[in-house]
């Protein structure tokens, strides 16, 4: 959903600012309460969907999917405005023993990369990206015709036992749980994006099911017609 002015959003958008800085360290530990422990599958989600090899991932936060990433057979390059979540990623990549992945730290509205110098993009809970038409411009610019963004989001949690209900509470009260059964996001990018912005994608919603949530994979292709 897109950011409004209510009070709670306004804290929830303070809180994971928070959590991308002074805060970073508790990141994951707040992932996994948050989604019923199933943080991971939420992301992982995404990489079925991903076409090519030339994958470069938007805020890669602590770089748990940039690992599964690596273990898919993918070699990602990642951004992240955060040194926090830079110095994060490049500790858990050390602690498994891995090369260390390619992190660029840059805004995603002016990325230093070439025209269509990726075949898929990829962003787990982007905090606006998507409705910030900069930002959709150069996500756009540097995506290769017909390659896919990859976008997951709008997770919901299944009321089965009592902190499934409370979760599924939470995230209703701070907005973080959209509908796209009533295409609530679709319509809320429509009328974020002007008309020619809009049709440089098109865009499908893929619903992964888990066992105590489901959370939606937004895949929008990059329309050659725009080229």
């Amino acid at each position: 959903m897109p950011p409004n002015n209510s009070p709670v959003r306004a804290f929830v958008r303070w809180g994971f600012h928070q959590l991308y800085t002074r805060f970073a360290f508790a990141y994951d530990l707040v992932s996994i309460i948050v989604s019923r422990g199933e943080w991971r599958s939420w992301t992982r989600a995404a990489i079925p969907f991903l076409r090519g090899t030339r994958i470069l991932e938007i805020a890669f936060g602590t770089g748990n999917l940039h690992l599964d990433l690596s273990d898919a057979g993918y070699t990602a390059i990642g951004i992240d405005l955060s040194p926090n979540m830079h110095a994060l990623t490049q500790k858990n990549f050390r602690a498994q023993q891995r090369a260390l992945p390619r992190l660029v730290r840059t805004r995603v509205q002016t990325l230093p990369f070439p025209d269509a110098a990726f075949s898929s993009l990829v962003m787990t809970f982007p905090p606006g990206f998507v409705y910030d038409m900069d930002a959709m411009r150069e996500l756009w610019r540097v995506l290769e015709p017909r390659g896919a963004l990859v976008w997951v989001d709008a997770p919901q949690i299944y009321s089965r036992d009592m902190p499934s209900r409370f979760l599924k509470w939470l995230f209703t009260v701070t907005g973080g749980c959209a509908n796209p059964e009533t295409d609530e996001i679709t319509n809320s990018l429509r009328g974020a994006h002007d008309g020619a912005l809009w049709q440089m994608w098109a865009w499908r919603v893929e619903r992964v099911e888990l066992k105590y949530s489901r959370v939606h994979v937004f895949i929008g292709t990059k329309n050659e017609l725009h080229n």
